[in-house]
């Protein structure tokens, strides 16, 4: 109970945060224009707090905390009329067309500029880092065929650097779309001699793993992931299940070798296709003698002969901070922010490429999971997660539904080339249509919560 209140509570913080933020945006450029705003409104529903500034603008805190608004009337009225003159304020549409985008625009911006802000703090007072230090490797992988080895720090991705496992990942995604051909550049932790492997990726392989870690795909495991010889799941029909094989069982040796590490133990197994395999596991404190038929061509995409192992997170002796100065912190932070805005970009083409992936979109619960999870582990995290979704609700909100900034634009741009404003009934029932469609999104991405929890 005590969770689900401090998920709530994160989850409350992080999305009025973006909110505030955004709307900020345009409230500060219409300022700036000297505008009168007549409402700056937090969330929806019942009042719960107002005040009003000596400008005329209502701030309003709501109860629902989703969503806001920047109020900016047409006409003079009763309430407005006293500000407008004493102050000297103008309507929107009494400035002129490059102004009123500007402050169309001022949400999204609001939102880069913020994520920007976000990431030049953290890289200039230090970012934890994992370097790519490999721990283990898979048997059978192509990591395995192109010689990697445990100790081996990947340095370069095709002459890019390469100083975290996430960037790696990235990398690896982007550079495989591209050429199937893959130079990694590493060399063995206590030396600098740097060593070059190619790896050719065949076009199955993207496919399948286009939405995975493909690290692991490769068969690497980073540095901080240790692999135990326990039983923790046993696939239905396999050969680990018919030989009564038991959900914590510890594997204790293998055709009479003791269990050194998973990369022996896969190799052993690989070895001995379709033969029997004889192992010695503990159960209960009892040791026990176990054989299994290793139908590996049947099994062979699922651990050999059906079974995972324990993988735990160890102490991580590769972690290190990267930090920069308060110039190249900026820069960095520039960087960072256009590599998202791509990368974001990228995945709404994917999503909409298949109508599958739909299914994939998540919502506020998983937002707000996501970020107390990331608040417990590490707050520099949480912020870098906050820069992030910073930027995805400033590239949304330029999608041309009229009831967000894109549509906003849509209509001004219409406005500006036809030359007369389109009819306030006709903006209304748009806007009533934009708003079904997007509480319909919003109730799809709940459900597709609700599925994940």
């Amino acid at each position: 109970m005590i969770n689900i209140l401090y998920d709530i509570i994160i989850f409350i913080i992080t999305i009025s945060s973006l909110v505030i933020i955004h709307e900020y945006g345009h409230f500060y450029i219409a300022r700036l224009f000297n505008i009168y705003v007549e409402c700056f409104s937090l969330g929806f529903g019942k009042k719960i707090f107002q005040y009003r500034d000596k400008y005329g603008t209502n701030y309003i805190l709501r109860l629902v905390p989703f969503g806001g608004y920047v109020k900016i009337p047409d006409v003079i009225t009763k309430n407005n009329i006293k500000y407008i003159k004493k102050f000297k304020l103008l309507f929107l549409n009494q400035i002129n067309f490059f102004k009123q985008l500007l402050i169309i625009l001022g949400g999204p911006l609001a939102n880069i500029i913020f994520a920007i802000f976000i990431y030049w703090i953290i890289f200039f007072i230090g970012l934890p880092i994992k370097r790519n230090i490999i721990n283990e490797i898979n048997y059978v992988s192509i990591a395995n065929l192109i010689r990697l080895k445990p100790n081996l720090e990947i340095k370069k991705i095709n002459n890019i650097n390469s100083n975290n496992w996430i960037f790696l990942n990235l990398e690896l995604i982007k550079h495989s779309n591209i050429n199937h051909q893959i130079n990694l550049e590493n060399n063995k932790t206590n030396s600098n001699l740097i060593m070059n492997k190619k790896i050719n990726i065949d076009n199955n392989f993207i496919k399948f793993s286009k939405e995975k870690n493909l690290i692991l795909m490769l068969g690497i495991i980073p540095k901080g992931l240790k692999i135990n010889p326990i039983i923790t799941y046993i696939l239905p029909g396999s050969p680990a299940e018919k030989s009564k094989l038991c959900i914590g069982d510890k594997i204790i040796s293998i055709e009479g070798k003791k269990f050194i590490d998973w990369y022996n133990f896969q190799k052993i197994i690989y070895n001995n296709k379709n033969k029997i395999i004889h192992m010695n596991i503990k159960r209960k404190q009892k040791n026990i003698n176990i054989s299994i038929l290793n139908t590996f061509n049947k099994f062979k995409k699922n651990n050999f002969l059906g079974f995972l192992p324990q993988i735990k997170n160890i102490k991580d002796t590769s972690i290190c901070i990267y930090k920069l100065n308060f110039i190249k912190s900026l820069e960095k932070a520039i960087k960072e922010t256009l590599k998202s805005i791509k990368l974001i970009l990228n995945s709404f083409i994917y999503l909409f490429h298949n109508k599958k992936n739909i299914y994939k979109l998540n919502g506020p619960l998983s937002i707000g999971h996501i970020a107390s999870i990331l608040i417990r582990k590490n707050f520099i995290y949480y912020f870098m997660f906050l820069a992030l979704i910073n930027i995805n609700l400033s590239l949304i909100n330029l999608f041309p539904i009229p009831i967000l900034d894109g549509g906003q634009l849509l209509f001004l741009i219409y406005e500006k080339i036809i030359g007369t404003k389109l009819s306030y009934h006709f903006k209304q029932l748009i806007y009533i249509i934009s708003i079904i469609i997007l509480i319909i999104m919003m109730g799809f991405t709940l459900i597709n919560d609700f599925k994940q929890f």
